[in-house]
């Protein structure tokens, strides 16, 4: 749906790539590591910490702690550990 949009085609990995996990469990190819399009990996990062501190119909809004100790547990799992790093230092000094 996308590719037909020119200015969108440099960031097409994010939305092909972002359920993609560190460890090759994800989808939609199975990528693994460095694999995944860095972008990709950084959107999931900031995919996830939108999603569970955000009110949902079927779940509450996390904490904010509860939300970063989920990526921060899921390192080396779900996440590139390099972009947890970076993402908790982003966040945490937005305080």
């Amino acid at each position: 749906m996308l590719y037909p949009i020119t200015y969108l085609r440099p960031a097409l990995d994010i939305p092909y790539c972002h359920h993609e996990k560190w460890d090759g469990t994800g989808y939609q190819r199975g990528l693994k590591g460095q694999q995944i399009p860095l972008p990709a990996r950084i959107f999931a990062a900031a995919d996830v910490y939108d999603a569970l501190s955000s009110d949902r119909s079927y779940r509450k809004t996390w904490s904010k702690q509860k939300v970063l100790e989920f990526i921060s547990a899921n390192s080396g799992s779900y996440f590139d550990p390099r972009i947890v790093d970076v993402f908790l230092k982003v966040i945490n000094t937005q305080e």
